[in-house]
């Protein structure tokens, strides 16, 4: 399987990183007499590998012995189309085993847009869709995560839902089929229903009425709470990712839950009760794990961060233990009120990570009504220090079409965009403000879980009217798209009669439905019509009384609480509104103050009498395998995390973002292999031998040291000065290789066209070529028959291997990605024709 991915996919797909696997902290196992679970998550790798829950189930099923668990993801487009035109199953990233040869495949379901997907995997491994479907020699099908609080619209399709906490029971439910592995999968589905809680098995409940058929069936499914966040739950050494993920970064949760409780959130109810982790082991996890993975940032995460009641002292101690590894702290969004000068100072003192505010509402009766105890008065001052601690950008969330909303509500939100667009104005530096609007959705298992739904045109109206009337060269407005929050809302509150709905709209190609560019609206309604199902009925209001596709699970807050919490809503719209300050506009400030614009004067650095001892070191390293698939970014991010995990004295840049003083050599391109790329690497300490042995144990594997060296009076960068590339090209045995080689020098021009900004050049690559010579297999050399180029680098003139080979005719352009090129070395060719590697000079 590897063999045909190298030839037939990983070549030919966008981003192959994604898909190769061997990241470091990956665990393969030996499949033999081991249960197989394949875990995934049904969206894009950089989303699922920012996922911190599945990295917590990765972790706990692989320390048991018995099972082996591997990941998978939702390919692109792209993969896609490449997987199905050479008929190649979709696969785990560990053995690049068929999904379909796993004994279980899990979902991590977090969003309702994924449901395409999800369906599209299942296609890819070669399964029908439907459990009804499926045979008992396919693998079960199990699905968790917050979305599986309604499992109805996805029931037709998974054979048993894991509802809530998945910590304490994710080895129960394994080891269950592991003793059960001779029984056929309806006795497998009972015996699991019998001995582990919290799992629903739709075909053993009515579709309709939700009431259950048989007798050890439970009638109401009670979501799980783990009590304690057990310090074994976290990875001891987690995954990281070659390419570039969404939160690119070490995640350490340090609370589940959140104390606040806002009548719109989903989250609150399905994490429920706040349960916290000790400071001292929060601290200790974040050292041990960026000493094993080399994050330069590290995020403090739960669902409200700023109300872990430590937050001061752990981000005060560490900051300060992280400022020199220049490793950065950072939270997700912030209770406004929250954000203190001591706080401001520890988030800042690596350097500045993004701040974010939720205030939600444009009003104080709105914030009342949803329980978002904030005031104006507690976002603007927030903003103010924000901006005079030296951040530049501040992120606003708020809803739009929340119960009870009005005019004034709208024009609350506008008049609060425009008072702190004024604040960003009067503080000096570039200043700026971006808004999302997201429209509101009712979700199950909130006090709104009854209330309508608005209609996209309403959405549209009220945004536009925002847009139209916050015109500020500071502010920046994004609304999310009405119709997908539409979407969202419809399948979030559906039943069972939304499967086929689904289905027909993965059928008519929908994918990646929660990307903007992905989306497509008219295919969804029209797939609403061919099962004559109006998706308008799902956004009305409905009565206390009407049973609710999600009835059969239960959290820890009953029906009849949420039913208090809404009609205590009502109650707050007879009150008298909070009394408030009034907020006095801030004068603008007049186009000819140059004191409001620009950055502040930089302070001046207070540098030691003593200079310390620095120098510089130039690396030569390789990579080999399938890390010849990463990109150059990849490539770098690779040897930075590792540089960081070695522990080397880097010296670092000044300014508000330090990074590494470091500079590499010309770009590798993905696909080659190489035993001669380089980096210079500046040191704030003289340069040891024994740092070699622990920059090379840190690498990954697939990459190689080769060898160092100091180096002194450096004046030219590696890439501007060398000016020749030695490859190595493996191929078939052609006859008359040697002669189309030949008769390609003799040529005085040879053309090849080269694509930049859309636009196709014509360009002479014949002054690049300077040598090639072809090694056939015989009696002397038993080796695969190689092509060997000396070609042009840099600004002189440059030449491709896939160009000349090409030019000299020995491969079909749609063979060029998978051709086999390795980089020998990289040279300087000085005007006496002195050859000199980079170690050489």
């Amino acid at each position: 399987m590897r063999h045909l991915l190298e030839k037939k996919f990983f070549p030919y797909v966008n981003k192959p990183g994604r898909y190769i696997g061997g990241e470091l902290g990956i665990i393969v196992k030996d499949p033999k007499d081991r249960l197989k679970m394949a875990l995934g998550y049904p969206d894009m790798y950089e989303i699922g590998m920012s996922y911190l829950g599945t990295q917590i189930l990765y972790n706990l099923i692989n320390s048991d012995d018995r099972f082996l668990c591997e990941r998978f993801y939702a390919p692109d487009k792209d993969a896609e189309e490449v997987l199905r035109r050479d008929s190649i199953p979709l696969f785990s990233l560990e053995s690049f085993r068929p999904l379909k040869e796993f004994d279980l495949i899990g979902f991590t379901v977090a969003y309702e847009m994924v449901y395409s997907n999800l369906l599209n995997i299942l296609n890819l491994s070669g399964l029908p869709l439907r459990s009804a479907d499926r045979e008992e020699n396919h693998p079960l099908i199990i699905a968790g995560g917050p979305v599986v609080h309604n499992p109805e619209p996805i029931a037709p399709f998974i054979d048993l839902f894991y509802i809530g906490d998945a910590e304490d029971n994710i080895i129960k439910i394994l080891e269950s089929l592991y003793n059960g592995r001779g029984l056929s999968k309806s006795e497998k589905l009972e015996r699991i229903v019998r001995e582990v809680p919290s799992l629903y098995v739709p075909r053993f409940y009515d579709s309709t009425t939700h009431l259950p058929l048989t007798d050890f069936a439970p009638p109401k499914i009670q979501s799980h709470r783990i009590k304690t966040l057990k310090n074994e739950y976290y990875p001891k050494r987690p995954l990281v990712p070659f390419i570039e993920t969404v939160h690119d970064r070490l995640s350490a949760e340090i609370m589940r839950g959140c104390p606040r409780g806002c009548r719109f959130c989903q989250a609150t109810a399905i994490y429920r009760p706040v349960r916290l982790r000790p400071k001292d082991e929060i601290i200790a996890q974040v050292h041990d794990q960026i000493d094993k993975t080399g994050f330069d940032e590290v995020t403090l995460l739960s669902l409200s961060s700023s109300d872990y009641p430590d937050i001061f002292p752990l981000a005060t101690q560490l900051s300060r233990e992280l400022y020199d590894k220049k490793v950065a702290l950072s939270m997700p969004s912030m209770r406004p009120g929250t954000l203190t000068p001591e706080l401001a100072n520890s988030l800042k003192l690596t350097r500045k990570t993004g701040l974010t505010f939720a205030p939600e509402a444009g009003t104080q009766r709105l914030r009342d009504l949803i329980r978002k105890n904030i005031t104006e008065h507690e976002l603007y001052d927030t903003i103010r220090l924000a901006f005079e601690n030296g951040w530049t950008t501040v992120k606003l969330y708020f809803m739009i079409g929340l119960p009870t909303e009005t005019m004034d509500d709208i024009k609350g939100i506008l008049q609060m965009i425009r008072n702190v667009s004024n604040i960003a104005r009067t503080i000096k530096g570039k200043n700026s403000i971006n808004v999302t609007i997201s429209p509101f959705s009712p979700k199950s298992h909130t006090p709104f879980q009854w209330d309508e739904q608005p209609s996209p045109d309403s959405i549209r109206e009220k945004s536009d009217f925002i847009r139209k009337n916050a015109n500020s060269q500071f502010v920046n407005i994004k609304l999310r798209d009405p119709h997908l929050a539409f979407l969202e809302g419809v399948l979030g509150r559906g039943g069972q009669e939304l499967a086929t709905v689904i289905e027909t709209a993965y059928r008519k190609g929908a994918r990646f439905d929660g990307w903007t560019e992905g989306f497509d609206f008219e295919l969804w309604l029209n797939a609403f019509r061919e099962n004559n199902i109006d998706p308008y009925i799902h956004l009305r209001e409905k009565p206390f009384s009407e049973s609710l596709p999600w009835s059969h699970i239960e959290l820890d807050i009953s029906v009849e609480h949420l039913i208090q919490e809404r009609n205590r809503t009502s109650a707050l719209l007879k009150e008298v509104n909070r009394s408030t300050e009034a907020i006095a506009p801030i004068e603008e400030t007049k186009e000819d103050d140059d004191s409001a614009f620009g950055r502040s004067p930089k302070k001046s650095i207070q540098k030691t009498s003593v200079a310390p001892t620095r120098t510089q070191v130039r690396v030569k390293w390789g990579r080999q395998g399938l890390v010849r698939f990463l990109s150059h970014l990849d490539n770098i991010r690779a040897i930075e995390r590792s540089i960081r995990r070695s522990g080397l004295p880097v010296e670092y840049t000044q300014g508000f973002h330090p990074h590494m003083k470091i500079s590499y050599g010309p770009p590798l391109p993905l696909g080659f292999t190489s035993e001669a790329e380089y980096f210079d690497l500046s040191l704030e300490k003289p340069f040891q031998p024994e740092m070699a042995a622990r920059l090379s144990a840190a690498l990954p594997d697939g990459f190689f040291l080769n060898m160092t060296k100091p180096i002194i009076n450096l004046k030219e960068s590696l890439s501007s000065r060398l000016n020749r590339a030695v490859y190595r090209v493996s191929m078939a045995e052609l006859p008359d290789t040697a002669e189309k080689l030949a008769s390609l020098l003799s040529l005085e021009k040879v053309e090849a066209i080269r694509v930049a900004k859309e636009e196709r050049r014509l360009i002479d690559i014949r002054p690049a070529i300077f040598k090639l010579e072809y090694r056939k297999r015989d009696a002397t050399n038993s080796e695969i028959p190689k092509i060997y180029m000396e070609l042009g680098l840099g600004n002189a003139g440059y030449a491709r291997p896939q160009e000349v080979m090409l030019a000299a005719g020995l491969c079909h352009e749609e063979e060029l990605p998978a051709l086999a090129i390795h980089r020998q070395e990289l040279l300087y060719i000085d005007s006496d024709g002195r050859r000199l590697s980079p170690m050489e000079f």
